[in-house]
């Protein structure tokens, strides 16, 4: 491969194939000593406004909310009435 003057590379046929890369997709390159490793980078595109639920913090409420859910730990209402008089603590 060449570098190009705008210290730009192509990336081999086979390569790409074996990476399984497509136009578009990104990489980066980690660099150890003199080897530089490219790497694929699979993320899933989301929109800036919903970002917040991909967050460590949300993903593991997420995970706590599914497993009260496997275990029982809810309860249903009969209406929105109902709900919210249980979250005030009325009789």
């Amino acid at each position: 491969m060449r570098i190009s003057s705008k210290r730009q590379i192509s990336i081999p046929k086979k390569v790409m194939e074996a990476l399984a890369l497509k136009p578009g997709d990104e990489v980066d390159l980690e660099v150890e000593e003199n080897t530089a490793r490219l790497v694929p980078i699979k993320t899933i595109k989301v929109p800036r406004d919903q970002a917040w639920f991909w967050t460590p913090e949300w993903q593991e409420k997420e995970k706590e909310a599914d497993q009260d859910l496997s275990a029982g730990r809810y309860r249903d209402f009969e209406s929105a009435e109902d709900l919210l008089k249980e979250l005030h603590g009325e009789d």
